[in-house]
């Protein structure tokens, strides 16, 4: 029987062993001979021992394996009986994918290890496109908020106290704003709280309203003590609705 001459640091494992033994002998991997290749995988182990080299565990354990699965091949077995070798067969596709999946990112890092990229530049800062708007709107609201929080309703404690079960989101409100500039294109702020019931209710208002001076779609100015919005030029078409 020949003797395989190969060298262990080229090898990472008893699977990488077997598929060199399988690839030398151009043997169908879904039909190994057993028999012969556990020979030529103990003649490897004996050749490592005569050169003084260590015999890891993990190959002595294959070895083992290898031996298990010849002798179960000499039984004889029915047609529904599992083949002894499935699950070395298993384990040695996996490997064999695993090892084409390194040498993939292998040569992807060759190619790439010299290539750097553009540094993300800084993201443009969102500035209200009227630098006094934000201000006036603070300042409004700020007013506003105190209004609200002394407002008693039939009884109730005051307002801001209750547990409030609605959920108010910025679209929501964003769109009722939209929606009542349409009818009316302008109005002051304090007509945009007129019918707002909570304190959550007022924030969601608020925060709504920042967006869509952000956004360019309304204008904000003061006139004398009131702070008065209008939807700007470039508004475009809004669908009906109710306000708030």
């Amino acid at each position: 029987m020949e003797i395989i001459n190969l060298k262990i640091e080229q090898y990472e494992g008893p699977l990488d062993l077997l598929l060199a033994l399988i690839s030398k002998h151009k043997i169908d991997i879904f039909d190994i001979p057993i028999s012969e290749i556990c020979d030529q995988y103990i003649a490897y182990l004996d050749a490592m021992r005569r050169m003084d080299m260590e015999v890891t565990s993990e190959f002595v354990v294959m070895a083992a394996d290898l031996m298990l699965i010849k002798s179960k091949m000499l039984l004889p077995r029915t047609e529904e009986s599992e083949d002894p070798r499935t699950q070395l067969v298993d384990a040695l596709l996996e490997h064999q994918r695993a090892k084409a999946a390194a040498e993939f990112l292998k040569m992807q890092s060759a190619g790439h290890y010299d290539t750097f990229t553009k540094p993300a530049s800084e993201p443009e800062k969102s500035d209200y496109s009227r630098g006094h708007a934000v201000d006036l709107l603070t300042e409004a609201f700020a007013r506003i908020a105190d209004r609200i929080a002394l407002r008693k309703t039939d009884g109730e404690p005051e307002l801001f106290k209750r547990i409030e079960e609605r959920y108010y989101s910025v679209e929501e409100k964003s769109s009722a704003i939209m929606s009542y500039l349409d009818q009316r294109r302008n109005c002051k702020f304090d007509d945009l709280f007129m019918r707002v019931h909570s304190r959550s209710e007022a924030v969601a208002v608020f925060m709504a309203l920042l967006e869509l001076v952000r956004d360019g779609l309304i204008d904000v100015e003061r006139n004398g003590d009131d702070i008065e919005l209008s939807l700007a030029e470039n508004d475009g078409e809004l669908n009906d609705g109710e306000l708030l």
